[in-house]
C-alpha cells in the first residue's frame, strides 16, 4: 500500500534543489524551483532474480521513496530565478534524458530540507510552454535508489546429485546399441532380456534377423550380427 505526503519545503522557503551525475563531475541546478514537491512509499519488490547467484534474499527495511514535481527550464532571465547564468532549456532536456538513458543513479540535493539521496530518474517528461518559444515545462519523478544487500542460499550440487542416485530411480537417457554380435554362449532369450528386460522379447529380434539367423531362431554363431529393432 503507497502513502503520500508532501515534501517539507515551500517556495518561501530559500532552498536549491541539484542533480548530480559522474561523481559529481555534472550538475544542474534547477532554474526555477517547483511550488512543491511529493514524496511517496514506493512499492516493495517481490521477487529478485540474479544470474550467477543462485536463491537470494533481499534484505529491505523500508519502501524505496519516490520524489515528484514539476517545474520549467526557461529561455529567458526573469526575476527569482535561481541561477545566474541561464543554460539553454534543450541542453539541459538533452543531459537528463542522457542520464535517464545510462541507468546509473545520480546524486539528489534539495538544501534546507535534509534530502541528499541517490535516485534513479523513473519518468521524465517534457513540452514547449505555448505562447513561450523555447520555454519548456516538465515533470520528473526520481526513486531512491539502494545497493541491493543479500544472502546467498549455498547449494551443495554434489550432495543432491548423490541423493538422486540414492533416492530416486534415474532415467536411463543412453542410447541403444542398434546391432549385437553375437558371443560364445549367446542366445535370442539372454539378448532380449539384456536389450529389452523380457526374455519374451527374443521374436522382435529374430524376424528383424531372419535371413542371418535362418529357419531356427535357437541356432546363432559367435560373430554374427544382429539388428535389435
Amino acid at each position: 500500500m503507497k502513502s503520500m505526503r508532501k515534501g517539507n519545503c515551500h517556495m518561501n522557503t530559500k532552498y536549491e534543489m541539484w542533480l548530480t551525475y559522474n561523481a559529481e563531475k555534472e550538475k544542474i541546478q534547477l532554474p526555477v524551483l517547483p511550488s512543491s514537491f511529493e514524496v511517496k512509499n514506493g512499492s516493495q519488490n517481490d521477487s529478485v532474480t540474479l544470474t550467477g547467484l543462485g536463491e537470494v534474499t533481499i534484505l529491505q527495511s523500508r519502501p524505496a521513496l519516490q520524489f515528484c514535481f514539476s517545474s520549467f527550464f526557461p529561455a529567458a532571465k526573469f526575476p527569482g530565478l535561481q541561477v545566474s547564468t541561464l543554460t539553454k532549456p534543450l541542453t539541459l532536456i538533452q543531459k537528463i534524458n542522457t542520464w535517464k538513458a545510462s541507468k546509473t543513479p545520480i546524486h539528489f540535493i534539495v538544501t534546507a530540507c535534509g534530502i541528499d539521496i541517490y535516485v534513479t530518474i523513473e519518468d521524465f517528461n517534457y513540452s514547449e510552454q505555448g505562447g513561450d518559444v523555447g520555454t519548456y515545462q516538465y515533470s520528473m519523478t526520481l526513486k531512491e535508489y539502494r545497493e541491493i544487500s543479500v544472502r546467498q542460499v549455498n547449494t551443495d550440487i554434489e550432495n543432491q546429485s548423490a541423493q538422486v542416485e540414492k533416492g530416486e530411480t534415474r532415467i536411463d537417457n543412453t542410447v541403444k546399441p542398434k546391432t549385437y554380435t553375437v558371443k560364445s554362449g549367446d542366445c535370442l532369450w539372454n539378448i532380449a532380456k539384456q536389450y529389452y528386460q523380457n526374455g519374451a522379447e527374443y521374436q522382435k529380434i529374430y524376424e528383424a534377423n531372419k535371413e542371418t539367423i535362418g529357419g531356427n531362431p535357437n541356432l546363432i554363431y559367435p560373430g554374427q550380427v544382429l539388428t535389435l529393432p
